[in-house]
């Protein structure tokens, strides 16, 4: 591999907006970056006024949005040409590396292999526990999804999971055929891994976790330790997007049936007016407080003056605000299985399951015996570097240096 390279990475979110794929994003080039790499990103349009950046191409977008009302692009042949153009003139392009499966990610898929470059693809987004749980006609958004999809990426019929019903199946489509277009796939944790190997993926898949850059983890670490909690109520925080996956409303009815808590909510999105309305009809704006979209800096220094982190989400791959409250020693409450492989052993604790009930009753118990958390702060400690961004670079560019040797890689014409 060249002492320096220049990696297009393409993604379905404007650099510059805020949300958990974005942030890994923007550690993830910065890492780059300051080893001496060259860093190109092709994205969508960011809604409303952005300064324009010399190391972002910008693609068009169609007259409707994503579902967190972000612009939505597709692999047109105007967008195409404009891919192509940036390439000659930014060029010459070692690796392309697309972190979403949509628009942007197939674009640059079959950019890639226009261009015989090597392509990595990163997944972590369970679409087909989204779709299943959340959306209004999980079928029909399935089959949607898989229609688009396989209009411009062709894709054998993977075979059949015996855990898959015929929505999961759908929905599990494009993920598999994003990945088989690709030389090399990174996901940030084994259990997805799982996932994808057991529904056909045969391309070589490596576990590389999302990072937080290492210059704002020090930054914010610079302020001293964060004081020990021995009086009521207990300050529970939850940070995400307002959207029902994230399940921000089942945050807001654990903080009603616990008394001896707080709450601080940090985000936007869909959900934001059903939240306000929520702690209104219960009164709980004494306890449960309402903070709005914050950046990262502000999501970290806030981790600094509470007690523990209620993950309500239950469709998780991995979770920046998870590694977030690593990195700062913020004891975790959640309540998917999936997400045990990310909080350290000792850090959190699960509830038995997603329901409020049950989260109430594991903030019931903390609430009642503070040295539970003091003892969860203990145990983050020794893990509190792991999410650093410079710990995992390293390991990105050997699956660059992979893909470009060629080694055990499948390049199959399929796009």
């Amino acid at each position: 591999m060249a002492d320096s390279m220049h990696v297009a990475i393409f993604t379905d979110f404007h650099p510059a907006t805020l949300g958990g794929v974005q942030t890994a994003m923007r550690s993830l080039c910065d890492g780059l970056r300051g080893l001496g790499h060259r860093v190109t990103v092709f994205c969508p349009p960011a809604p409303g006024s952005t300064a324009s950046d010399a190391d972002t191409v910008v693609l068009g977008s169609v007259p409707i949005s994503m579902s967190n009302g972000l612009p939505v692009v597709l692999p047109t042949r105007t967008n195409q040409r404009m891919i192509d153009a940036a390439f000659t003139e930014r060029g010459p392009i070692d690796i392309v590396h697309a972190l979403t499966t949509y628009g942007c990610g197939i674009s640059g898929a079959r950019a890639a292999r226009r261009h015989d470059i090597p392509i990595v693809q990163t997944m972590q987004s369970r679409d087909d526990t989204v779709i299943e749980k959340y959306s209004p006609s999980p079928y029909l958004a399935a089959l949607t999804m898989r229609l688009a999809h396989g209009w411009f990426v062709r894709s054998h019929r993977p075979p059949a999971y015996a855990g898959d019903g015929r929505t999961a199946r759908l929905a599990w489509r494009p993920l598999i055929a994003q990945a088989h277009a690709s030389d090399r796939v990174i996901v940030p944790t084994h259990h997805f891994a799982r996932r994808l190997a057991a529904r056909g993926v045969d391309r070589p898949i490596h576990v590389v976790s999302n990072g937080i850059d290492d210059a704002l983890l020090d930054r914010i670490r610079v302020v001293g330790d964060t004081p020990i909690n021995t009086g009521t109520p207990l300050r529970a925080l939850w940070c995400g997007r307002l959207s029902a996956e994230k399940r921000p409303l089942e945050a807001i009815q654990v903080a009603r049936l616990v008394d001896e808590c707080t709450l601080d909510i940090y985000g936007s999105g869909p959900l934001a007016d059903r939240a306000r309305s929520a702690v209104a009809e219960a009164d709980l704006g004494h306890r449960v407080h309402l903070h709005g979209e914050v950046d990262q800096a502000d999501c970290l220094t806030a981790m600094r003056s509470h007690d523990l982190l209620l993950l309500t989400s239950d469709c998780d791959t991995q979770g920046m605000v998870l590694l977030e409250a690593v990195a700062m020693g913020l004891p975790v409450v959640y309540c998917d299985p999936e997400l045990s492989e990310t909080v350290p052993g000792e850090g959190g604790v699960r509830a038995l399951d997603p329901s409020p009930s049950s989260l109430a009753t594991v903030l019931h118990a903390l609430a009642r015996d503070r040295t539970r958390l003091q003892l969860m702060r203990k145990a983050l400690a020794a893990h509190a570097d792991e999410p650093r961004q410079s710990r995992h670079t390293a390991r990105i560019l050997s699956v660059y240096a992979e893909a470009l040797s060629g080694s055990n890689t499948h390049r199959y014409d399929r796009i």
